[in-house]
């Protein structure tokens, strides 16, 4: 058994039109009060348990729209859409509407991994230095300082395993921010090798393989790394490479997070006052920590397939600003994947919430 757990709310409509012309992350709690919460989609009847887990959690947390997908021994048994995707346009989020999986995307990144070890192509106990000055990234400590040596003893291994010293980089916007730009005297628009350099030139937390730190800023080095060892860009190489062989990978893609660059398709993203939901960061340049958006019913069935039979034990989540993503494979062969538009700020933690009430709704399924 393999177990593993990474760590990214009609009638009449009043309350809909009151916020009809609001930007998404001025709107703070959406209210649906009064207001029966529209449901698409198709589920066998067994499994109509989640349709309350889903409006319960858009009814309390404020959020306009997400979606669920539920696979059992390889066949979908559940998939439905619940509120919108836009409230502007009122277009309903359904299982098929792209939305950001935020930090799912690290178990993109690994597989990509794996598959450039098994080839043979990387080492897990090769320096990652090694391979990132290969594709010009190199350590830029901020000035008057010297880069920390201890970076030259991290392994591709230590990466993957969050034990690798880097900053643990919870706080993603630090390094993009005006304050390190001016300092650093990065041009606009910012360089990915830039953002990594000076990533690579801050101290390290502790020696590495020393202690376990959660750390995007290092799952966004090893994106980087498979970039540079595939010779392909990072999402050409996840797309062709791991996500085509199970699913149709047309709607997944890397998200700039720069509103000019939103799919007419995509969610909107929803969050409380003073949290942009657009053009505050870059996920593209930290694609492999949680650049990915995806439907919820094609991440179902990528992870159905990938991890196919009885005997794995697979939990990830998502969450970035405006956004939550949970996804679970069930040692008896149910998955599922569910995502929501919308985040409660930096406070309730929102993804472990919608988690444990799909576990306990499926623990009392009777599957067939």
């Amino acid at each position: 058994m393999t177990t593993a757990l990474v760590a990214l709310t009609i009638l009449g409509n009043p309350v809909l039109n009151s916020h009809q012309n609001v930007a998404p992350e001025l709107i703070g709690k959406f209210s649906w009060q009064g207001v029966k919460i529209p449901i698409n989609g198709q589920g066998q009847d067994f499994a109509k348990a989640y349709d309350t887990v889903m409006t319960e959690f858009l009814q309390e947390t404020g959020a306009p729209g997400g979606a669920l997908t539920v696979f059992y021994q390889g066949k979908k048994i559940y998939s439905k859409g619940f509120g919108y995707a836009s409230l502007v346009k009122r277009s309903p989020f359904t299982p098929k509407t792209p939305s950001r999986i935020s930090s799912v995307s690290k178990a993109l990144t690994l597989r990509a991994v794996e598959i450039l070890v098994k080839s043979k192509a990387l080492n897990l106990n090769g320096k990652a230095v090694d391979y990132l000055k290969k594709g010009g990234v190199v350590p830029m400590p901020p000035p008057g300082r010297k880069a920390d040596p201890r970076i030259n003893q991290i392994t591709i291994k230590q990466l993957i395993d969050h034990r690798s010293g880097i900053m643990a980089g919870l706080n993603i916007e630090a390094c993009m921010s005006k304050r390190v730009s001016t300092a650093m005297r990065f041009k606009s628009p910012l360089a990915q090798n830039d953002i990594l350099g000076y990533i690579l030139g801050m101290p390290l937390q502790s020696s590495p393989g020393t202690k376990e730190s959660y750390s995007n800023y290092g799952y966004g080095l090893l994106g980087k790394i498979v970039e540079i060892v595939s010779q392909k860009p990072y999402e050409t190489f996840v797309r062709e490479k791991a996500l085509g062989v199970h699913v149709d990978a047309k709607k997944w893609f890397i998200t700039t997070s720069q509103r000019k660059d939103k799919r007419p398709d995509e969610s909107e993203y929803f969050t409380t006052p003073d949290a942009p939901t657009w053009d505050s960061f870059r996920w593209d340049i930290l694609a492999g920590a949680g650049g990915w958006v995806a439907p919820v019913e094609s991440l179902a069935e990528f992870y159905c397939k990938e991890f196919t039979g009885p005997g794995w034990d697979y939990t990830l989540f998502g969450s970035y600003t405006g956004a939550v993503t949970v996804m679970k494979v069930h040692d008896n062969s149910l998955t599922y994947a569910a995502s929501v538009n919308y985040r409660r700020g930096n406070g309730p933690n929102d993804n472990e919430i919608l988690f444990n009430r799909l576990e306990a709704t499926t623990a009392n399924l009777t599957l067939p």
